[in-house]
């Protein structure tokens, strides 16, 4: 207005260039545009109500030079709005999916973290274990790791009302014997971009939720201020996970009931031998008692057949009712030689009923493995049943090795093969499925627990079969951990 209504000259038109830049402060794109219509308009008409156009001279210079001041302040600020609104749009999105998301997001600040571990002296060693043999940097590193923001989901899975509980740092959400923030430390130092674990999450009441997490560490040199954490509450996972295993504990042990209903015949047996001799040897110790001159070191050796003959009775009853125990896993040390002399006793009798003739070739020196004994014995009992069953009518021989051995310095093997008819190349595919059997009457359930059992283990179970060259069951379980390999 002032270059409008006034005879002032000079540069007083180049002053339209704050107009523009007062209005970009609204952050609208029409506002620019309408302040800018508005400033070359009134430049025109200042030039042509002083000047005319009568005359070019350095008024008009002046005029075009506010002019070109003008546009290309506009374009400029348009520019600089066009990208603002793109940040702003982004930064929109980004909380709306922050905000709307159902799994559980923190924002995190590591750049103190960095830090501390920029002046860390690890003197060569490897960083992690360095880091293990450090309790106390590690505490003070989750101090030092600041939560900056919590979405929704995130609050409601550890039970806060707002965001105000969690600006502070980790360590009030992690338990006190966590051990996923090592690993998340290592990853960060050794500048990976994403670190995933599973650990236990604190809630505000004290209540531990078990999740999953994906930490994202971002490349830039700022970055560090700037961590995210994707959580995931695998509390109803981990339920179904329990739940599936008591199931297949059930299946387990009406498999096993099957299976000692099946060998009857054989504990029977196994049972009668001991008190047959008992009986046997009760008698003897009787008449030499009633003769005339009591013969005393004839009666203390019958007694001491008779004890003998109870313990062994007493042993395998023993047996029988541990396999037939419903207990949870147990993971012990176990000498394998000595399962598999436990798992042929409650067969011996089965097999050799149909002449089957059982080869054990297995040494005493094998290492130890760690697992759960009855779980074991159920895996070998049950494929030596079934080698048995697969030569049940078939002429001549019928034999079953069982064999095991070590295939390296961390892995033991045993195999069980049958000289039996093989299995058909149409069933092998689905010999582990669950329901499927090629015995009519069968439950289908005994291999799929073997072969989930043997996994459970660490191990892997496998068969491989020639039709009319019989079938071979290969076993692998890991040494125990505690095996120091020579």
């Amino acid at each position: 207005m002032v270059d409008v209504l006034t005879p002032l000259e000079g540069a007083v038109a180049v002053l339209y260039v704050v107009a523009i830049l007062l209005a970009a402060r609204t952050n609208r794109r029409n506002d620019i545009i309408v302040a800018a219509t508005g400033c070359i308009v009134l430049t025109i008409s200042a030039y042509l109500s002083s000047h005319g156009l009568q005359t070019i001279a350095s008024p008009a210079l002046r005029a075009l030079v506010s002019l070109a001041a003008i546009g290309i302040t506009t374009l400029l600020v348009l520019q600089n709005h066009a990208a603002h609104s793109a940040l702003v749009q982004s930064e929109r999105r980004y909380r709306r999916m922050f905000d709307a998301s159902r799994i559980g997001v923190v924002e995190e600040d590591w750049s103190g973290l960095r830090a501390a571990l920029d002046s860390l002296q690890t003197e060569g060693a490897d960083l992690r274990d360095h880091l293990a043999r450090h309790p106390d940097f590690v505490r003070d590193a989750r101090r030092l790791t600041r939560i900056t923001d919590v979405n929704p989901a995130l609050r409601k899975m550890a039970g806060a009302s707002d965001s105000a509980a969690f600006i502070a740092n980790v360590d009030k959400l992690l338990g006190e014997n966590d051990r996923s923030f090592l690993d998340a430390l290592a990853a960060f130092a050794q500048g990976e971009r994403f670190h995933e674990g599973e650990t236990e999450l604190v809630r505000l009441d004290g209540r531990k939720v078990p999740v999953l997490f994906t930490i994202t560490f971002p490349p830039e040199p700022d970055g560090d201020h700037n961590v995210l954490v994707f959580v995931v509450d695998i509390t109803e996972r981990k339920q179904a996970q329990d739940a599936l295993l008591a199931a297949q504990a059930e299946l387990a042990h009406a498999a096993r009931v099957a299976t000692l209903g099946e060998l009857s015949a054989s504990i029977a047996h196994e049972v009668n031998q001991p008190l047959a001799a008992i009986v046997t040897s009760g008698e003897a110790g009787l008449r030499w008692l009633r003769r005339d001159v009591p013969d005393l070191k004839e009666v203390a050796t019958t007694i001491g057949h008779v004890v003998a003959q109870g313990r062994r009775a007493s042993e395998i009853v023993t047996r029988i009712r541990t396999f037939l125990k419903k207990v949870p896993p147990q993971q012990d040390m176990l000498q394998i030689d000595e399962v598999i002399e436990e798992a042929t006793a409650l067969v011996a009798r089965e097999l050799a009923k149909d002449d089957v003739a059982l080869i054990v070739e297995a040494p005493h020196d094998l290492p130890p493995v760690r697992g759960d004994r009855i779980q074991l014995q159920q895996v070998l009992v049950n494929l030596l049943v079934n080698a048995g069953q697969a030569m049940s009518g078939q002429p001549g021989s019928r034999t079953i090795t069982l064999r095991a051995g070590t295939v390296d310095r961390e892995t033991l093997w045993i195999t069980v093969q049958d000289s039996g008819p093989g299995i058909h190349p149409d069933d092998l595919p689905r010999l582990f499925d669950p329901f499927f059997t090629t015995k009519g009457g069968g439950m289908g359930m005994g291999l799929a627990i073997c072969r989930t059992t043997v996994e459970a283990h660490g191990g892997r179970l496998s068969v491989a079969s020639t039709p009319g060259s019989g079938a071979t069951f290969h076993l692998t379980l890991p040494y125990s951990q505690e095996h120091a390999s020579p």
